[in-house]
């Protein structure tokens, strides 16, 4: 009798035992974990059979981040896929001092390029004129050499007298509603149209005839003005003010200039129709240097 029982129950043990062993193999357990650290994300799969399990964490830091995971143990694992995706990014920040130096930076081919358009080498202005209405002076120096370079005869009528100025003027820019070119100021003229300032017998030219190219002819246009000025008394044997009779003969005061411009050598002028002058228009300029210019 108890031979039977216990034959019974080693049986039933037995089957037990066989099928959950089937319905394990029948039935795995799978555990996924997902860890990002910065910008890099570690997938990992495991898959076991059994059923009976333990856990254990780890803890890891990189570059100040930290990776917590969990897995699945068992005295027999069948299968382990890992699988690692990385994306990389970048971010490139260019800091640029002042308005005089650009940086450009190449991520292909990590190349750096710094070009740079400041003048803070070059030699800067220094001088009474730092303090007048309108003065830019990035140019000054640049228009002393233009000044130099003025036909002599031109140059040496009108050097002792007049001053030569890099800015805007503020009453032409006012009148106009922009900055000219150039001006010719005999007054001393400040922004409020009041006279006597230190500016007195003064040719300016701009940033923007710089900019534009027109900086010589402009120079060349305003410092005829100044010759014409300076002549301003000079009378013929006729007795008659040959400052006048210039402007009479061409036409103003403007066209009288861009004649003397064409005279002494330049080719742009601002208000004649051409710039080409008549025999008659030379010979005019000739009498005109030749009886107020000279001696």
């Amino acid at each position: 009798m108890n031979r039977n029982i216990t034959s019974a129950i080693v049986v039933a043990v037995i089957l037990f035992i066989s099928a959950s062993y089937v319905y394990v193999n029948n039935n795995p357990i799978e555990i996924n974990i997902q860890a990002t650290i910065g910008s890099t994300q570690v997938v990992t799969t495991s898959t076991t059979s059994t059923s009976t399990t333990s856990s254990s964490t780890t803890s890891s830091s990189t570059t100040s981040s930290s990776t917590t995971s969990s897995s699945t143990t068992s005295s027999s694992t069948t299968s382990s896929t890992t699988t690692s995706s990385t994306t990389t990014s970048s971010t490139t920040t260019t800091t640029i001092p002042s308005t005089t130096t650009t940086i450009e930076v190449s991520e292909k081919d990590d190349s750096v390029t710094i070009n740079t358009n400041s003048e803070e080498d070059e030699e800067m202005y220094k001088g009474e004129y730092t303090l007048f209405d309108g003065f830019e002076g990035e140019n000054q120096l640049k228009l002393n050499e233009l000044v130099a370079a003025l036909p002599e005869e031109l140059r040496k009528s009108v050097e002792n007298n007049v001053i030569f100025v890099n800015g805007c003027h503020s009453y032409g820019a006012k009148i106009l509603d922009r900055c000219p070119f150039g001006v010719w100021d005999s007054a001393g003229t400040f922004a409020d149209g009041s006279t006597n300032s230190n500016w007195k017998l003064s040719v300016w030219v701009s940033n923007k005839a710089f900019a534009n190219n027109r900086a010589y002819a402009t120079l060349l246009h305003e410092t005829a003005h100044a010759l014409s000025y300076l002549t301003r008394s000079c009378v013929n044997p006729e007795g008659e003010n040959q400052r006048k009779r210039a402007q009479e003969f061409f036409g103003s005061e403007e066209l009288f200039a861009d004649a003397l411009v064409l005279y002494y050598g330049g080719n742009y002028v601002y208000y004649r129709d051409n710039a080409v002058l008549q025999a008659s228009e030379w010979e005019f300029i000739d009498n005109y240097i030749a009886l107020c210019c000279e001696g």
